[in-house]
């Protein structure tokens, strides 16, 4: 057997066990991509749905901060419209942490990781939603800024407002224009309406999230923000990694930089912390990554979803490994071990096979 055959038979074991109803798997090796496989359906229940093909999309959870956030920041440092270490205060006046956006990007902003607004917001229903949640993400009180990294969705919630008032638009039409649109990525977008056919997420107290964004902040808090809520074909995920890898080996892709994308895989201000601007590197402590023991410890970066999503980029050997699931379907609880013993199975495999 293969390695990529290992990755195929890998996937249908986790579906079959079950994990979730549907996964897709893009590698690439020399900035090109040299394996992709689509299996399952895009939902168990009520029925199975449809099964996969190239045009299903998926609710990329916080993969949607590198693709999307990120990037945006990337484009607008790059262009010099966003200053990495102006306050985050000069963007957000009411922001309670005094941090840089460097900090920020970092996840250093001494931001709590995780607060349960949509509870607020289901039961308020304020007018304008997503103005209400960045509200209330900013004035969360936060520890002191540049000690520690807390990975912080909050964090990257006011991080969305700050780049909307770099760009001067909306994230939504920031991530088209400066991302999606020179990348050519058709699928890529913000769920603000449901998207038909994507791959379904739970089954909670909203019935079958399926085309709506699943995390509950971004859901309640106006469908589309700094931490989640970015859905995409497995294509144009791994178009994506494709266009990182070329403009970080020096090949301009779209409106990224290369010097401004390294800076962003290589600046460490939080010390002692695996991430650097937005993305993580995998962890030296054997069997803890979810990159996987094989994948390279120098020149990696990466990033997973709550959904089951992941993307680990090699940056030497322009290499990546895209993995998107509905890991969460039709219930989030008893799946986190599996998925991710299923990311750092994969990408071994991967790795063993380039």
């Amino acid at each position: 057997m293969s390695y990529m055959e290992r990755i195929r038979a890998l996937v249908d074991d986790a579906l079959a066990a079950p994990l979730g109803s549907a996964a897709a798997v893009s590698v690439g090796d020399g900035g090109r991509e040299v394996f992709r496989y689509h299996s399952g359906f895009v939902r168990r229940v009520p029925d199975r749905g449809s099964p996969l093909d190239e045009n299903t999309v998926f609710d990329l959870a916080s993969v949607s901060k590198p693709m999307a956030t990120v990037a945006i920041a990337m484009v607008l440092v790059g262009e010099g419209r966003l200053d990495l270490d102006s306050p985050v205060r000069r963007y957000v006046p009411v922001a309670a942490t005094e941090a840089t956006v460097r900090q920020l990007l970092a996840h250093g902003a001494g931001c709590s990781a995780h607060v349960e607004f949509f509870r607020r917001l289901r039961t308020e229903r304020p007018g304008d939603p997503r103005a209400t949640l960045v509200e209330l993400a900013a004035r969360e009180k936060c520890d002191p800024a540049g000690v520690a990294s807390i990975y912080s969705d909050l964090g990257f919630i006011v991080l969305g407002a700050v780049l909307e008032r770099a760009a001067g638009m909306p994230l939504e039409d920031a991530f088209a224009d400066l991302v999606a649109g020179p990348l050519g990525l058709t699928s890529a977008r913000y769920a603000k309406t449901p998207i038909d056919g994507a791959v379904a997420t739970e089954l909670d107290d909203r019935g079958l999230v399926a085309g709506l964004v699943h995390d509950e902040n971004c859901y309640f808090g106006g469908r589309v923000a700094g931490h989640a809520g970015v859905f995409a074909t497995l294509a144009d995920v791994a178009g994506f990694a494709a266009a990182i890898v070329d403009t970080a080996a020096g090949t301009p892709r779209g409106r990224f930089d290369p010097r401004t994308v390294n800076e962003f895989f290589t600046s460490a201000p939080i010390p002692g912390s695996s991430w650097r601007l937005g993305w993580d590197t995998p962890s030296h402590t054997p069997g803890v990554s979810q990159a996987g023991d094989r994948w390279p410890r120098v020149g990696a970066v990466g990033h997973t979803g709550f959904t089951g999503t992941s993307l680990w980029l090699d940056l030497p050997n322009r290499r990546w490994v895209a993995l998107l699931t509905n890991r969460v379907h039709p219930t989030r609880h008893g799946t986190a071990d599996a998925i991710k013993a299923l990311r750092r199975a994969v990408n071994d495999a991967a790795i063993d096979e380039l």
